[in-house]
């Protein structure tokens, strides 16, 4: 897979190509803020949420997090992320979009 970003090529194309790659992630592109977004499989920390303004951005960032050793996530347990939440003003809790 190309993970540049040509003119030619429609976010839904990409999608498709993205999702193929990496089926246990959910992505998608925001139309509102012309970025793409990622999150991990169910396995990992909620805070391990990906946004890239580009796709290539986007592969680097899922494949280095991949790279990373996974640490089991278990709710209701401080998770080790949580004082430098990656999560989008507007999914946080109290955050100024609601």
């Amino acid at each position: 897979m190309s993970a540049d970003d040509s003119p030619d090529q429609t976010p839904f194309s990409l999608l498709a190509v993205l999702a193929a790659r990496y089926p246990e992630w959910t992505i998608w592109f925001g139309d509102a803020t012309g970025h793409w977004w990622a999150l991990p499989p169910h396995d990992r920390e909620p805070g391990e949420f990906i946004e890239a303004p580009t796709v290539k951005e986007l592969v680097e960032s899922i494949e280095a997090l991949k790279a990373r050793p996974r640490v089991p996530y278990q709710r209701g347990a401080p998770s080790p992320g949580a004082a430098r939440s990656r999560f989008p003003a507007a999914s946080r809790p109290g955050g100024p979009f609601r």
